[in-house]
Parts: C-alpha cells; structure tokens; sequence
C-alpha cells in the first residue's frame, strides 16, 4: 500500500563553541537568546521557549512545529567543542522589539537531546494527540499574555504542515488569538488526501489505475481500523497511534470555517505532502459561506517548505513568505 505523507521539514541550525563541563539546556537557551518557562497544570509539566525579551512587548507570535517528532534544541560535541542546534528557522529574527516568539515543543521533546542519539520517549506517543497540542499552547499562550507582554496587541499563530491543522482547531478554543496562519495543512481529512494523492500518481503514469484503487482501498481500512479502536497508543507503521489519528479526523476546512478572525493560508503547487488540488476549496468555501476573513496565497512552484528548485539546486522562499504573513498582520484586524 503506497501512502503519501508529509515529509521531513527542519530548519537546523547551529552555534559551535569551546566549552568545557557538560551540555545543557540552560547554554543552548543562552546562545540562540531564548528563556524557558515551565508551567504545572494539573499533575502535568508545560514547557514552552520564549525569544527573551529585553522589554515586555505588546505582540506574541507562536510558532506550531510540522508532523515529525523533532526537539527544539540538541547538541554535538567534536574535540571538545560543543555545537549547540536549534531545530527550527529564524523567523524570530525578522521580528522587531514590540515583539516575542514562542514556540511549545511537541509532548516529551522539551529540553537538549544529543544529535544522533534522538530516542523518542513513550510520552510523546501518550500524549501526541490534539487535544493535548492545543492544551499545550493555550496554557503557554496565557502565561505568556500574564507573565511577559504588556497590553497584548496581537497574538499571531502560524502553524505548518501538521501545525496548521493543530491552529486550526486551536483558533477555534481560543478568543485571544487574533491572526492565524495556515501554511501547508491538509485541507480535508488524512485519509481521503492520502487517497488523492494515490489518484494523482495514477494519472501521471507512476502507478497503474489498479495499483492506485488497491492502495485507497488499504486506507480505507486503515481508516476503519482507526476509527474502530479510536484510543489505541500502540504505534503503527508510520511511528503514530490511533489516538493522534482519531483526534485529527475532523477536517481543519472545518476549523477555519467557523473562524471570524484573519487568516492568511499559504500553499506551494509543487507540495509533495498537501495536494494544492485540495487547497482550492478554501476559497470555494469561504465565498460559499459569504466569508470575507480568508487570504489565500499560493507559491508558485514552491514544495512544502516552500523551496523552489533552481539549476544550482534550491531557493527558500520561507523567509520571503513570513515578512509578507507579518506585514499582512499589520494591515488586517
């Protein structure tokens, strides 16, 4: 059965320096300038990382990871010389002093792993559902608005690939947020986009007609085996359980749908992992319902991450994309 699935995206990037003792957290916090916080809520640790701010500033934008179980921070050491890796890009750079940034690891992927050593522990797979996601960032967004902004402006939220669907929902439970960026999410249900992407292959002559029905039928069993058994943590063949499975069934066209606040959903027609054929009906959708509310951008040839291949190899447009989803947010309310 061939299934059709987001891809790795990880901005690493790294600081490498002469250092004796011990990694640790607290020195990868220092180098990248970001602090971290640690709520308890209910016999349950929140961890979320902050840009440190040299004021209390009156914006917040909160970044929302992809699908893969990645940390926010690791390490290397090489003859003595500790290499400290931050995993995602530098969005936080292109953001003025009225500004933070904020981003919640995934559940069990707090703190400094060692590269090459990423051991995935059994929290992630226990809590790695969505209703826990969006515990996650809306006890982290409240202590954030509480603890280190000063009469909050914006709260942006931008999620990719899996992060989207997450904001989607997330937007929907929280009134505090006012600006939500959807980029790269799947649009309609896993199942039925896997499915697609089956049909695609087909008509492009990469799978026959047959091959492409006999894998959409292995999904919907797939599919029926999960809603069957909605809350199994036992890990399946794509490193998930039916409980993260079950709980993203409802369509985010769904979530987005029921959104009164801006939202600027961005999309690349080369996508190997979110069909652009899906994207369209989100503008369908939205003039259907007399919707105004929606900003709907494509990047012409761009893949998930928005990269666009050159005769040299690969131009990122990312960086082009967050100043224009930032510029945006001044001009909507």
């Amino acid at each position: 059965m061939k299934i059709f699935f987001a891809t790795l995206f990880t901005f690493i990037f790294s600081i490498c320096l002469a250092q004796k003792g011990n990694p640790t957290i607290y020195n990868a916090l220092i180098e990248y300038d970001f602090i971290q916080e640690q709520i308890i809520s209910d016999n349950d640790t929140i961890i979320y990382y902050l840009k440190n701010p040299k004021a209390k500033p009156n914006k917040l934008v909160v970044f929302i990871q992809g699908t893969d179980a990645n940390p926010i921070f690791s390490y290397k050491i090489d003859k003595d010389k500790i290499t400290y890796y931050r995993w995602f890009g530098d969005d936080y750079k292109k953001l003025d002093s009225t500004y933070t940034y904020a981003i919640i690891p995934k559940p069990g992927m707090e703190g400094l792993y060692k590269d090459g050593e990423i051991v995935i522990p059994k929290s992630y797979y226990k809590k790695n559902y969505l209703e826990y996601r969006i515990k996650q960032i809306n006890t982290s967004i409240s202590h954030i608005t509480e603890n280190h902004l000063t009469n909050p402006e914006k709260i942006i939220v931008y999620g990719h690939s899996e992060g989207a669907a997450i904001g989607a929902a997330l937007a929907t439970t929280n009134k505090k947020i006012t600006h939500l960026g959807f980029w790269s999410g799947n649009v309609l249900n896993n199942f039925y986009e896997f499915s697609l992407f089956n049909r695609i292959e087909s008509l492009k002559g990469k799978l026959s007609d047959k091959e492409a029905h006999q894998n959409i039928m292995g999904i919907l069993e797939w599919y029926t085996s999960v809603v069957e058994n909605p809350n199994l943590t036992e890990i399946d063949h794509f490193g998930f359980t039916n409980k993260r499975w079950s709980t993203y069934e409802k369509a985010p066209l769904d979530y987005l749908i029921e959104l009164s606040i801006p939202i600027y959903a961005l999309f690349g027609t080369e996508d190997e992992s979110t069909p652009i054929e899906t994207a369209y009906l989100l503008p369908i959708k939205f003039i259907e319902n007399r919707k105004d509310n929606l900003t709907f951008e494509v990047c012409i040839s761009c893949n998930h991450s928005y990269k666009v291949k050159t005769e040299d190899g690969q131009k990122s447009y990312w960086s082009e994309q967050f100043i224009k989803f930032i510029e945006w947010t001044d001009k909507t309310k």
